[in-house]
């Protein structure tokens, strides 16, 4: 009997062969479910990405029109601020000539002191005597000046108020001859209504073509011509 019992433990032996042999083919199935699993992630993931790539050049198109734009605008409203300076240059640089360029005195001096003579007269009545100390006053404290930029006029009791304006403020002129035109009160209108008098004004053909020549042409028109005293 013992070949009996040999031939089924050949058997069992056989049978346990085969049952430790299916554990690694279940594990080559999983390993390849498992492969094609990450397969179809990563397909899924590519397809994904080639739908965002395709999707941003819209976008990055629609933010360049924009951006066109916008540069265009930009350009539009630089373009118009190029002709608003163009325009505007030849003031711009006579202002920046005038802020460069030293100021020029043409003419300083007090008023005439002729305007002394009737007071004087006067004197001898004690009505004349108020008129003459103030005619004085105007001789030492009042000072006419003249430049290229500016009139000026200094005065007050101390001799230091001053008051000037530029040739672009005045509205007009209109003037008085004294004397057959030895001296001239001038009276200056300015364009915000003020009003500056220059009483005895000497050397006043030169002195008043002078600032005729560097008034608005409105202001110009509206003014006294200058006078023919040479003639």
């Amino acid at each position: 009997m013992p070949g009996a019992t040999s031939v089924p433990r050949a058997v069992r032996h056989n049978g346990g062969l085969r049952g430790r042999r299916s554990p690694s083919a279940l594990v080559v199935f999983a390993a390849a479910a498992g492969l094609s699993c990450c397969w179809l992630a990563a397909q899924c993931f590519v397809a994904g990405g080639r739908a965002v790539l395709r999707a941003r050049p819209a976008g990055e198109f629609a933010a360049s029109l924009r951006a066109e734009k916008k540069n265009k605008q930009r350009l539009s409203l630089q373009e118009a601020l190029e002709r608003a300076k163009e325009e505007k240059s030849p003031k711009g640089d006579k202002k920046e000539e005038a802020k460069l360029s030293p100021e020029a005195t043409f003419w300083e001096g007090p008023p005439s002191s002729t305007e002394l003579f009737a007071p004087f007269l006067s004197c001898f009545a004690v009505i004349g005597i108020i008129p003459f100390i103030a005619a004085m006053n105007r001789q030492f404290r009042v000072k006419y000046k003249i430049t290229d930029r500016r009139i000026s006029v200094s005065g007050g009791f101390d001799g230091k108020d001053v008051t000037e304006f530029s040739y672009q403020e005045v509205y007009e002129i209109k003037y008085g001859l004294r004397w057959l035109g030895y001296c001239a009160d001038m009276r200056i209108n300015l364009r915000d209504g003020a009003k500056v008098e220059l009483f005895g004004l000497l050397n006043f053909e030169d002195n008043y073509q002078y600032i005729l020549e560097r008034l608005e042409k409105d202001a110009k028109k509206r003014s006294d011509g200058p006078p023919n005293l040479r003639k």
